[in-house]
């Protein structure tokens, strides 16, 4: 999540910072891996990021200060991957994103304009089935709740992705209201991004009948929703990440300066070893911001 700056630029704030710094360690491990499976049996693999407009937002503390988004962090990633995929509903960010093959002119970068679910359905997934011997890294970083369960579900199918998915439990919680039970818009929408609303029921209670109307009469019992455990709502997510794909990391939480959890970003793969090489990055996280 961020703000947008006079020229159309993305601020963000520090926690964005350390998620784009993770996705940078990450790519570094799974290239050196990818690489080496190019002497053997792989015949290529690209990166994918299917909210590329962010190319160089500025630091929030200190809106001098640019940092490399993404697009940046994947096109400097070495060894290089064969393609780069770069997909954004914003033709200004797209553009932006065009411009980069000015500064990156031996790499292939090809771009998409238009809603993320319906680019990698229609036009990214049927260029890498598994028959193909191509892999493909995908980065799922939306703004709120834009990511559709089906467009996961169909990555997982093609058992050819791996997949970075940062999920924004804030977008999840601010849905869900406090004294009442969600309408079915709320259900369904929440059904769309998560696969799941069965565990909604559950978080509602009836309050106790202690309060009188007007009239001197009893009032109906209402509703209102115990608080939201981010850990609990995240793990949630991962749960049913398990169910597409084989290997899921743990979440690791993304909080503000405030300290309240904004996203969970978490790894689902077809290979282990990528799960243990993301639990060892998300710990190391951890350990230096308790520090």
């Amino acid at each position: 999540m961020s703000k947008i700056g006079n020229e159309g630029e993305d601020i963000i704030g520090r926690w964005s910072e350390e998620k784009l710094d993770l996705l940078a360690k990450y790519l570094k491990a799974y290239s050196v891996i990818m690489n080496e499976q190019k002497k053997s049996w792989l015949k290529d693999y690209c990166y994918i990021d299917a909210f590329a407009g962010s190319v160089r937002p500025r630091a929030k503390e200190d809106e001098q200060r640019y940092i490399n988004g993404s697009p940046i962090r994947a096109l400097q990633t070495e060894p290089k991957f064969d393609g780069y995929w770069f997909v954004d509903v914003n033709p200004q960010r797209v553009e932006r994103v065009r411009k980069l093959r000015e500064d990156f002119p031996n790499q292939i970068i090809e771009t998409y304009q238009g809603d993320c679910n319906d680019i990698l359905y229609n036009e990214i997934i049927p260029k890498i089935p598994y028959s193909s011997k191509k892999r493909a890294f995908v980065f799922l970083d939306p703004y709120g709740l834009q990511v559709d369960w089906e467009t996961v579900k169909e990555l997982a199918n093609t058992k050819t992705c791996d997949i970075f998915v940062n999920f924004s439990v804030m977008g999840v919680t601010r849905l869900l209201p406090r004294e009442q039970n969600p309408d079915l818009e709320v259900v369904r929408q929440i059904n769309k991004v998560m696969g799941n609303t069965e565990w909604i029921t559950q978080i509602y209670k009836e309050s106790p009948v202690t309060q009188l109307d007007l009239f001197g009469n009893l009032s109906e019992p209402t509703l209102s929703r115990d608080t939201i455990r981010a850990e609990w709502l995240a793990s949630l997510y991962t749960e049913q990440l398990r169910l597409l794909f084989p290997h899921v990391s743990r979440p690791v939480l993304m909080r503000n300066s405030t300290n309240s959890v904004l996203y969970a970003l978490c790894l689902a793969s077809h290979n282990q070893t990528a799960i243990k090489i993301t639990n060892e990055l998300f710990n190391r996280y951890e350990r230096l911001k308790s520090r």
